[in-house]
């Protein structure tokens, strides 16, 4: 008996990305935090009844938290630019406004929506990605239940939010025993895709893919 795939989208934004994916796939889950980005998620894809859109954040906490909005948008982050980031040449993304956003734990609500596997894992959250991935670390990654990521990563020794560790060997950590590294999408060369040994020295941020060594579909 076949089973439905599944996409789980976060920080989905106004869901420009996820146009590429979201047909794809028999369900889809995509959270969008900022109000005003959901509105435009919600005007594009509500239409759609496969894919459920949440206006909540993700994290290790639930309830509510602050979201630091930035001007253009897609620096906004659960955390504001550290004094390192805010002292770089040509800086511009200070905090625009502080919102008050639900949040949620992801594990727990894929596992209330019955996602008993995840074929594509698609992390955008400025910053918070390592802390989300460990949140459905025992439920989803250990128990080899997702097959593929693509996951926002900052640079080793690379603090652009105040407080978030999202540097490339805390997934490594994370994920070594299952996953294998196969790439990484340098956003500083229009995505130009290198091998880990190719990542530029001092290269600040980039999107990671992984697949699973296996999983248990």
């Amino acid at each position: 008996m076949s089973r439905d795939t599944v996409l789980v989208y976060v920080g989905a934004n106004q869901g420009n990305s996820l146009s590429e994916l979201y047909t794809k796939f028999d369900r889809v889950y995509a959270f969008e935090p900022d109000p005003e980005m959901y509105q435009v998620l919600q005007q594009r894809y509500q239409s759609y009844d496969w894919v459920t859109l949440v206006n909540a954040a993700c994290s290790d906490i639930e309830g509510k938290t602050k979201l630091y909005v930035t001007p253009n948008r897609v620096s906004t982050s659960l955390s504001y630019a550290s004094e390192e980031e805010k002292s770089l040449e040509g800086f511009t993304q200070h905090t625009l406004k502080v919102l008050d956003v639900n949040v949620i734990n992801l594990s727990k609500f894929l596992k209330d929506e019955g996602v008993s596997v995840i074929d594509f894992y698609y992390s955008d959250a400025q910053g918070s990605d390592l802390t989300i991935l460990k949140t459905i670390k025992e439920d989803y990654v250990d128990t080899k239940k997702i097959n593929q990521m693509f996951i926002e990563t900052h640079g080793n020794g690379v603090g652009m939010y105040e407080g978030l560790y999202n540097q490339f060997d805390g997934f490594k950590e994370v994920l070594a025993d299952n996953f294998t590294f196969i790439h990484a999408s340098l956003g500083s060369q229009n995505g130009k895709v290198v091998k880990e040994n190719e990542i530029p020295e001092g290269e600040k941020e980039w999107d990671s893919y992984w697949e699973a060594k296996e999983w248990a579909e």
